[in-house]
């Protein structure tokens, strides 16, 4: 009985340390692409992508750690036998979720961006909305491997979403400002 405890502890230690390892790396790749992006862009390339980003940002913590934290605390606390139902209940909640959301944005990009002050912001939003369609997926998946005590899954999804992210945001913005595109189309891209 002691010995399946200090299992269970190495594992979640184990699991926690993976997890942190990647927040870092996430957090640090993160830091690091604004200031080449900020340099494609220019000051006013920048802002417009600011504007739109705290969106973003809420459909990413949704994604990596709201949802899946539920998603895995629900699993650890019910038998084995439940997850399944645990996980297709979440999926219907978390997709009505991601749909509403979506359609707040999408449908009030205008007078979001408006309140903004900035009326070309509405495509950026429409864009971000997009984002709330996705995240259910992200966060289901994360939860069901962490409620499974899987770790590793998570944190390289973790890490490769944020890679691929600034890779095609600097690849899109740089293509796009060389070809002469709108700084709000290289902010839609970047989104």
């Amino acid at each position: 009985m002691d010995d399946s405890i200090g299992v269970k502890r190495h594992w979640i230690w184990q699991g926690a340390f993976v997890l942190i390892l990647a927040g870092v790396i996430t957090k640090i790749l993160s830091a690091v692409y604004r200031v080449p992006f900020q340099n494609i862009v220019g000051d006013v390339g920048f802002y417009i992508y600011q504007q739109v980003y705290p969106f973003l940002g809420i459909a990413v913590m949704l994604s990596t750690s709201g949802f899946p934290v539920i998603i895995s605390k629900l699993m650890n606390d019910y038998s084995e036998k439940n997850h399944h139902t645990i996980l297709k209940i979440s999926a219907l909640f978390l997709s009505l979720i991601g749909i509403l959301l979506f359609l707040c944005l999408y449908l009030g990009a205008v007078p979001i961006a408006l309140f903004m002050g900035d009326s070309h912001l509405a495509v950026l939003i429409q864009v971000a909305a997009c984002a709330f369609l996705l995240f259910p997926f992200v966060a289901l998946l994360r939860g069901g491997f962490q409620g499974r005590h899987e770790m590793l899954p998570s944190a390289l999804s973790q890490m490769t979403e944020q890679f691929l992210r600034v890779a095609v945001l600097l690849g899109l913005s740089f293509w796009l400002v060389k070809k002469g595109a709108s700084l709000y189309t290289a902010g839609a891209a970047a989104a």
